[in-house]
């Protein structure tokens, strides 16, 4: 099901948290070493790509904050995914910014039932390319999954960037929906289409639900086609399983898939 996967040399994945803390071990580290520590180019997408996004503002490599005018230094945690570009020399790649940890703690207490209000955390992403010092060149911004207003970016990479001007991405992310009683998350393997803004496919991986006063409930999920128009997704070894309509490639809906396992 999907596309075969594009194969792209030189990729790495930098997953940097730059904390608005006092440096541990900061009495060890010289000026400018905690730049060095990334390299030259991954710390340049990394200035580049917040300056470019948020014009005016700051890193502050040595104290690990960013500073954006009229604002109040950020915590910022970036996941940046590049490339070397196969058509002119310089870098190409994907990368997420957070802010603050705010989404991180709402999840965690919404885990907990501590939380009753629903608050909008919208998901953005940027694909990119750069010359080969790392510094942005073109940019475009989107957004994950605009109907759905809690989800989180667990891993991504580029899939192809052969033929269209944005690329096509890997994204490994989850889903959250609850209520003041239930928490369910969807973890998904997806394809995204960084030209249209559209997954090309998008399949759970397994589900976890808790019921406040209740047991966490855990299931893998593994899909077969039975239809050119439908799919059956199952537990492991088959113990359970639910067909669901969907043309190949499949874009599954959250809802109607809790439907189908959350009762």
């Amino acid at each position: 099901m999907g596309r075969k996967s594009g194969s792209q040399a030189g990729v790495f994945l930098l997953f940097l948290s730059l904390l608005l803390l006092t440096p541990r071990g900061s009495a060890q580290m010289k000026p400018g070493d905690r730049r060095k520590s990334y390299g030259e180019t991954r710390a340049s997408v990394i200035e580049s790509l917040l300056a470019t996004l948020y014009p005016g503002s700051e890193l502050d490599w040595d104290s690990e904050s960013q500073r954006i005018p009229g604002e109040n230094p950020h915590v910022f945690e970036v996941g940046v995914s590049v490339g070397g570009s196969r058509t002119n020399g310089g870098l190409e790649g994907v990368a997420t910014v957070e802010f603050d940890g705010k989404k991180e703690g709402f999840i965690y207490q919404a885990q907990n039932f501590q939380r009753t209000d629903k608050p909008v955390f919208l998901t953005l992403f940027v694909v990119f390319r750069a010359d080969s010092s790392g510094h942005i060149q073109k940019y475009k911004k989107l957004m994950l999954d605009p109907k759905e207003p809690l989800t989180q970016i667990k891993n991504f990479s580029i899939r192809d960037w052969s033929q269209n001007e944005w690329p096509t991405l890997d994204i490994q992310y989850e889903t959250y929906v609850f209520s003041p009683s239930s928490f369910a998350t969807i973890e998904w393997k997806s394809i995204f289409d960084a030209n249209s803004g559209q997954f090309v496919s998008r399949l759970p991986l397994g589900i976890t639900t808790k019921i406040r006063g209740g047991p966490e409930r855990q299931l893998v999920l593994g899909i077969s086609r039975s239809s050119p128009n439908t799919v059956q997704i199952g537990t492991r070894f088959g113990r359970e399983t639910h067909q669901y309509a969907c043309t190949d490639p499949c874009v599954v809906d959250a809802h109607t898939l809790l439907s189908q396992w959350v009762r």
